[in-house]
């Protein structure tokens, strides 16, 4: 445990007061060289920057508009010039009487903030107004840029404190109090307003780069001495694994909170608080080094608004705002609990805004695509935790992109927008939904839109009522169970499931009667390569060569035809024929002789059983009688009278007969080109020097189940689904989602097709994960890499 590094440790509540929770000497140790370190490390950075600083009013005096900005433009070096050290004395001195007094307060039992608010008015000073808005926007812009840090901060006082959560205006440590302070020793000092607000944005200036660091050393201090050392420090949603999940589900455990177990630490999340982001994380979740996508959307939008106030630009468009940083101070402070409930009444249709003030004065409709936006613009979500009004952001922003999707057919987007506060609930809780792909909740979103995809309309309609009722008991049934996703993802996959194997059944007769078509197209070629192959590199006897080209290819052909060069019928066709080659060679040795004898009786059958089913086994007496005398001479080491070689004899080919090519070694496999033996996808091939083009690598890499979009002359589309690739001609069939509606196209049609953009490949990547991507596309600096959940190289987002 660090040791103590200042005398001013306050007694933390009180042994005497009833409504004060004891803390520990330890804890209260802690707690005080955290301050003293912060306060610390703030002054030494602002000491060191007084400089620029000073240039800076400088700069902003000579570009004053008249006499009384310039004046207080010097008004406010001139204390920061003369009284260094006498206004960061001061500072100290606010800082640490602010720090110990919102620990007693923290430590006080209150009631919760009251989101029905009260109908009185009272009326606002309009300069403490004017100075409470300056300092809110300055700490709403240093929360944000230290939001990764000050989670886990805030979990650690938390368990300190043994406090189930501490809110963004009670925690002593958080930029805000800094800021107050800074104002407070202005003013002690006897400086005005204006000059004062002026130093202190300058004050906020110049240590904002050095801040994220200053809170990430406060997490190291306090993990190092025991306090929650397992939470990462700056990145706290980057767990180190997820823990077991109970089976009442953890969305319900992070609401019900937990209990401490007697240290300075928890033993599971605070009320309210998110699982994943605490440690705890679901079961199923990311692990084994899978990319934290809600840590690398935090990370862009810090790094991206960092970028942005650097270069003097606006927050992008489209972008996560920054959270309330043109608001006054927040009234309220709503937890994750109360924020999960009233989503859960208006999920439910249950929130009235005359009941609700948290709401605003707009009725929100829970089913209309704008559902998000309406949410993040109200007073609830203002009040929220930054880090849960920043997943409202970012889970808009995703349903944005879900919306957009040019794949998602329009009746389905209505029923996936039904889903939108249900998924919200589900981000809040558990922020593994946006990584782990096969989460419920983007399960249930994959399953939907991959539902629609190669339908007619009357299937359409057929489709949309079954996905109604099973959105509609997700609507009804989910509170925080990821079960209720669960349960309604099966039994959508399970309906498809089911249509798939029907569809399959019919594309199934379809392909055998083309694959028997094509093998009979391309029989006479294979057969004749693997034959040419063999009688060329060696010296055969004529005999044999007339055997093998006129009559034991018929059988090979009608192998071929009817199981393909697959089977093991094809196999041993071959192999009889290699037999048979071999056979006549000269033997050398006893022990080849001693081969040959045992070969012969069984290979001899064998060749005669082939040619008995092509119905040649008639009259081929003679030609066994003189293969007998042809193996005789083998095993004497010699050929007999007559029979010649094969270079000779072997009858006249065909001119169109293929040339094996110079330098094959004998008895080396030669690949063999179905379309070049075939005659057939020639225009396909390309000279060796030319690199085929992206559209033929996309033709090329395709497999079966792929989804491709062909338009019509007329305009009309049709989206039909892979079910088969020939092997020797690159043909492709494509039918509908029944299995029907077939269309068969060549490789080179096909390729033509997607240059001239009458057919689209659709993605093979489910809908939350192109979402996801472009979320983080959009978020993510210019100068940042592609994110790791990308869509595959052969979509192209239009």
């Amino acid at each position: 445990m660090a040791e103590n590094q200042t005398s001013n440790v306050v007694p933390i509540g009180g042994r005497d007061n009833p409504m004060t929770t004891p803390v520990s000497d330890e804890a209260a140790s802690l707690l005080s060289t955290c301050r003293d370190r912060l306060v610390q490390g703030v002054t030494t950075v602002f000491a060191q920057h007084v400089g620029p600083a000073s240039d800076e009013l400088l700069g902003l005096a000579d570009r004053a508009t008249n006499l009384e900005q310039q004046q207080v433009c010097f008004t406010a070096n001139g204390v920061l010039v003369n009284r260094t050290q006498e206004l960061l004395q001061e500072f100290r001195v606010a800082y640490v009487a602010r720090f110990d007094a919102s620990l007693t307060d923290l430590t006080r039992v209150r009631p919760g903030p009251d989101l029905q608010g009260s109908d009185e008015l009272s009326l606002i000073d309009t300069d403490e107004f004017e100075q409470d808005l300056a300092i809110g926007k300055l700490a709403a812009r240093a929360t944000f840029n230290c939001l990764q840090q000050l989670v886990a901060l805030e979990r650690r006082l938390g368990a300190l404190l043994r406090l189930q959560r501490v809110s963004q205006d009670d925690n002593p440590l958080y930029p805000g109090a800094l800021f107050d302070a800074m104002l407070q020793a202005l003013s002690d000092l006897g400086v005005g307003q204006q000059p004062a607000l002026i130093l202190v944005q300058a004050f906020e200036r110049h240590t904002a780069a050095e801040l994220p660091g200053l809170y990430a050393d406060l997490n190291r201090f306090l993990a190092q001495s025991g306090v929650l050392p397992t939470i990462p420090l700056g990145s706290p949603q980057q767990t180190q694994g997820p823990a077991p999940a109970d089976d009442s589900g953890t969305g319900r455990a992070a609401l019900e909170g937990a209990r401490p177990t007697g240290s300075d630490q928890w033993s599971a999340p605070p009320d309210g608080a998110d699982p994943n982001l605490y440690g705890t994380g679901r079961a199923g979740g990311p692990s084994g080094g899978a990319p934290d996508v809600f840590s690398q959307l935090l990370q862009a939008i810090q790094t991206a608004n960092a970028i942005q106030q650097a270069s003097g630009g606006a927050w992008r468009a489209g972008a996560p705002a920054m959270p309330a940083a043109d608001s006054a101070p927040q009234p309220a402070t709503v937890s994750l609990k109360q924020l999960v409930d009233a989503l859960g009444d208006l999920q439910h249709g249950r929130a009235d805004p005359g009941r609700m003030p948290g709401l605003g004065s707009t009725r929100i409709d829970p089913g209309q695509d704008n559902v998000l936006q309406q949410i993040r613009s109200t007073p609830l979500a203002s009040w929220s935790h930054p880090m849960d009004a920043l997943t409202i952001d970012i889970v808009s922003m995703l349903f944005d992109a879900i919306f957009n999707d040019p794949e998602l057919p329009a009746t389905l987007r209505a029923e996936i927008a039904k889903l939108q506060i249900p998924v919200l609930k589900v981000a809040l809780l558990d922020k593994a939904f946006f990584s782990d792909r096969r989460h419920p909740a983007r399960r249930l979103i994959d399953s939907i839109a991959n539902s629609g995809i190669g339908r007619s309309e009357r299937d359409e309609l057929a489709l949309v009522e079954k996905v109604r009722a099973i959105v509609e008991a997700v609507v009804r049934g989910f509170e925080s169970d990821m079960q209720v996703f669960s349960l309604q993802a099966d039994q959508l996959e399970g309906l498809l499931q089911e249509e798939d194997e029907r569809a399959q059944g019919r594309a199934t007769r379809m392909v055998d009667e083309l694959e028997l078509n094509e093998r009979k197209e391309v029989a006479a070629g294979r057969v004749k390569g693997e034959i040419e192959r063999r009688i060329n590199r060696r010296q055969i006897p004529s005999l044999v060569a007339d055997f093998l080209s006129r009559n034991w290819q018929l059988v090979l052909v009608d192998v071929f035809v009817r199981t393909g060069d697959a089977s093991d019928e094809w196999g041993e066709a071959v192999r009889l024929m290699d037999e048979l080659l071999w056979s006549l060679e000269p033997k050398t040795g006893m022990s080849e002789r001693d081969r040959l004898l045992v070969l012969l009786p069984d290979m001899l059958k064998r060749l005669r059983g082939g040619l008995e089913r092509v119905q040649l086994h008639e009259g081929w007496d003679a030609f066994f009688s003189e293969l007998i005398r042809l193996h005789m001479a083998a095993l004497h080491k010699g050929a007999p009278a007559g029979t010649g070689a094969a270079g000779r004899d072997l009858p006249p080919r065909s001119e169109s007969s293929d040339e094996i090519p110079d330098g094959s070694e004998t008895g080396s496999e030669q690949s063999w080109d179905p379309q070049t033996q075939s005659g057939q996808g020639a225009q396909n091939q390309q000279p060796s020097d030319v690199q085929p083009d992206r559209h033929l690598r996309l033709v090329e890499a395709l497999e079966v189940g792929a989804w491709v979009e062909f338009q019509s002359f007329r305009g009309t589309r049709n989206t039909l689904r892979l079910s088969w690739v020939s092997e020797f001609k690159r043909v492709y069939l494509f039918t509908n989602r029944q299995g029907e509606n077939a269309m068969t196209l060549a490789a080179s049609s096909l390729v033509e097709h997607l240059r001239k953009g009458s057919a689209r490949l659709l993605s093979q990547d489910p809908l939350t994960d192109r979402a996801v991507a472009q979320v983080l596309e959009k978020v993510r600096p210019a100068s940042a890499g592609p994110s790791p959940e990308s869509p595959s190289p052969g979509f192209a987002w239009e």
